[in-house]
């Protein structure tokens, strides 16, 4: 895993001087994500939790782009939004590497930008931290994957802001464990500032 990360940075770092190009355009993404696991007997979004990283967007003239992201994400689960670290859930850390399709439309001719977009994409994850109060996580995947679904609207063509779902497809326990199935999924409200 580290070295698909190190690969994952190193192509990132080596086309973010062709940024500024027509065919990529470069991001960096701040958000918030609010996180649930369905099995763990915990309701509701309650875990709040950072997504920080970048994306990499291949782009031309018309209305689609195809986008690779690293994220540093946070997820899990939490009896309340608002309440100290001892109350009953699980923090979760991850690395997140998606690859995303967008379709893009209301095309801004004084800005040369699109308003809005939709995607869709799959995500890889590696968990590389867990903490649990109430919960053992000494059988949990360190590898995830995911789909998802998101919409966005840019403000100007350096700024804009995206709402995502994506849900795991991968039992957060290792099949060996024989433990109840444990199912994460969270919803994401990001800025996206293009570099």
């Amino acid at each position: 895993m580290i070295r698909i990360t190190i690969i994952c940075s190193i192509l990132l770092c080596a086309v973010i001087n062709e940024a500024h190009s027509q065919r990529f355009i470069a991001k960096a993404v701040v958000g918030l994500n609010a996180s649930q696991i369905d099995g763990d007997t915990l309701y509701g979004f309650n875990r709040p939790g950072l997504t920080l990283g970048g994306r990499l967007s291949y782009t031309n003239e018309k209305a689609w782009d195809v986008a690779l992201e690293m994220l540093y994400s946070q997820r899990g689960s939490k009896l309340k939004f608002f309440g100290d670290r001892n109350v009953k859930g699980i923090q979760l850390n991850y690395l997140e590497i998606p690859v995303i399709f967008s379709l893009r439309d209301w095309y801004i001719e004084s800005g040369k930008y699109y308003k809005v977009h939709a995607e869709g994409g799959i995500s890889y994850g590696y968990l590389f931290k867990a903490e649990a109060n109430g919960f053992n996580t000494d059988h949990f995947n360190t590898h995830d994957l995911s789909w998802l679904a998101g919409i966005g609207l840019n403000f100007t063509k350096k700024l804009g802001m995206k709402l995502r779902y994506t849900s795991s497809m991968v039992d957060l326990h290792q099949k060996e464990a024989e433990l109840p199935k444990f199912k994460s999924y969270f919803l994401t409200l990001r800025a996206e500032i293009t570099l």
